[in-house]
């Protein structure tokens, strides 16, 4: 291992280090590991490429959170629109000199709430990977941040949410899912049971099912094998754990 480069974040320290034998590069902030990518921006965590693989059908994304930037390199190789927001200036910089963020993404420096609540243009998705050291997601995304999120979509559009789940009867994951998608929406959670702190992936689609785009990882890529299981959100009747299991 070596390091690439130190920066003083808002948040703490953020720290760039490359794997001298895959090459591979990982993102710390404030001493927690955030990203891991390879130099060209494609992600080497399973989360990261399912949320690409849910993202699929949309033309026109919006991304709320950047880190390495990887799902926005991805979704703009993709040929996807893409628009990235984040609060820190320093992220963008450090997605494109060490993990090939493209020039064509659209970048923007705020906080994503502030964002969206000027913000009046409609996006056929939006990708929510929020995860800062310390953040409360409960706090986050409240009745009122939700709302406005639902807002920017367009017809027919979808959320995508990226959130940890401290253990097998953490609430928050529904409850913020049951939030984004409302009445209209159809409410699915992406989920590895009896892992402590672990990724779910919160989708909130127009359709029955959440459409899965072809598998995005490359041949020569180790990427941590991971196999979801998913399930309707718990507020619906008759929910209940799906057998169909997704690698």
């Amino acid at each position: 291992m070596r390091s690439l480069a130190t920066f003083d974040g808002r948040r703490g320290e953020i720290a760039i280090i490359e794997n001298r034998e895959t090459g591979a590069r990982s993102y710390f902030e404030d001493g927690v590991f955030q990203s891991e990518a390879t130099p060209d921006g494609i992600s080497l965590f399973a989360y990261v490429h399912l949320m690409a693989r849910l993202l699929w059908p949309a033309n026109n994304v919006l991304l709320l959170g950047c880190a390495a930037g990887s799902l926005a390199t991805m979704l703009r190789l993709q040929g996807k629109r893409v628009t990235l927001v984040d609060d820190n200036p320093l992220s963008f910089d450090i997605a494109r000199r060490f993990f090939g963020l493209p020039s064509e993404v659209v970048c923007i420096v705020e906080d994503f709430r502030d964002y969206l609540a000027r913000e009046r243009a409609c996006f056929d998705a939006i990708g929510i990977d929020i995860g800062a050291p310390g953040m409360r997601f409960d706090e986050q995304f409240d009745p009122h941040v939700c709302r406005r999120t639902r807002s920017r979509l367009s017809t027919e559009g979808q959320i995508v949410m990226n959130i940890i789940a401290s253990h097998d009867i953490d609430l928050n994951p529904d409850r913020i899912l049951a939030m984004l998608a409302a009445d209209d929406l159809n409410g699915w959670i992406y989920d590895r049971p009896g892992k402590i702190n672990r990724n779910a992936i919160l989708a909130a689609v127009p359709w029955n099912w959440p459409y899965l785009g072809p598998r995005l990882d490359r041949d020569n890529l180790h990427i941590e094998r991971v196999e979801w299981r998913c399930r309707r959100e718990r507020r619906r009747p008759g929910t209940q754990s799906l057998p169909h299991i997704v690698r």
